[in-house]
């Protein structure tokens, strides 16, 4: 019976060891972990999450884990109410909306990145935010096939009778593309002109899609002839669809322009580790595959050279504002008004 005992402890013993090693190998493999979130289209298989993956855990001990987001005002919202429980190493694509709009509602550790990258002209003024890394950008504008007759040349052209019911727009609420758009007409008027341009639009539009996607798939589908987008959108049909007859339109006023940034939650885990990633964004491998990937211009100067990239035109752009929480509402508040007066 003794024997047994002391058998029985042994055992016991040992099943305890096995389940503290099984426990500190997991937390090791976790402690060497990077949780990123991102979009469905950055971490999909034909996005440039996936390749900067592979890339990033051959040049380091660590791993990363993408995790998918699609909205990111909840996802803010996720974080601040995990706090110390969440996940989030790393957060990719926050916008210059949403770094005023929610991204204030959380606490993000400053980023330490490397004095000697050249960060392009357009992007020069945000890259010294401490805690948000620019990582990609792109001007905005309209998408149009090239055997469309148009006499585009401003925002009031687009009222032009013969265009109603052929412009896809998105609804500013929802879309951040909608938005930029929204502001875009903003500081270009006086408030009174806005609104009256906007009331107009309103009925001259084709549709206010919920998201860039929808708003795009009209057009590619026929159903709109013009729709609001990025000007990298044409680059997209040349090199994967080898169709060349999208061009994107320049305007008298100078374009708005969407920046995507790269910020760090105070709770990170594995900070230094998410430190190493947001830093690996900016090298020159890493800012070609989001390019040809994410179909949006690098940050850093020369990446597009002698790349197709480098034939896409880049038109006079506003320069990026960090707008004041108020006035956003505001001037949405005033398209919600617009939008309930047309019975939508």
């Amino acid at each position: 019976m003794k024997h047994f005992i002391i058998f029985v402890g042994l055992i016991f013993s040992l099943l305890l060891s096995l389940y503290y090693y099984r426990d500190d190998q997991t937390k090791n493999i976790e402690d060497k972990k990077v949780h990123v979130y991102a979009s469905s289209s950055f971490v999909a298989k034909w996005g440039p999450g996936p390749i900067l993956k592979e890339i990033f855990e051959k040049q380091n001990i660590f791993k990363v884990e993408f995790i998918e987001i699609s909205d990111m005002a909840m996802t803010i919202q996720k974080i601040n109410f995990e706090n110390e429980s969440s996940l989030a190493d790393v957060i990719l694509g926050i916008d210059q909306f949403d770094m005023v709009r929610v991204a204030n509602k959380i606490k993000w550790r400053d980023i330490e990145r490397s004095t000697t990258i050249n960060f392009v002209n357009n992007v020069k003024p945000v890259a010294s935010e401490k805690a948000f890394v620019p990582y990609d950008w792109a001007p905005m504008s309209f998408i149009a096939r090239r055997d469309e007759k148009n006499n585009i040349n401003s925002l009031k052209d687009l009222l032009n009778p013969e265009l109603q019911g052929k412009i896809a727009l998105q609804d500013p609420r929802t879309s951040s593309p909608g938005l930029q758009f929204l502001v875009w007409v903003f500081e270009s008027y006086s408030p009174e002109e806005a609104l009256r341009y906007l009331k107009q639009m309103a009925r001259q539009a084709h549709s206010f899609s919920p998201s860039w996607s929808a708003s795009y798939g009209l057009f590619k589908n026929n159903q709109a002839d013009f729709v609001f987008s990025y000007v990298t959108s044409p680059i997209y049909h040349l090199l994967e669809e080898k169709d060349d007859q999208y061009l994107s339109i320049e305007t008298q006023e100078a374009l708005p322009m969407q920046v995507e940034f790269a910020g760090i939650p105070s709770t990170c885990k594995n900070c230094e580790a998410a430190e190493m990633f947001v830093n690996f964004l900016l090298s020159a491998e890493a800012q070609k595959i989001i390019m040809s990937k994410n179909y949006m211009l690098p940050v850093i100067e020369h990446v597009k050279e002698a790349t197709p990239f480098d034939a896409i035109k880049i038109y006079k752009t506003r320069p990026i504002k960090f707008y004041e929480q108020n006035k956003i509402e505001k001037w949405i508040n005033v398209w919600t008004e617009i939008r309930k007066n047309e019975g939508t």
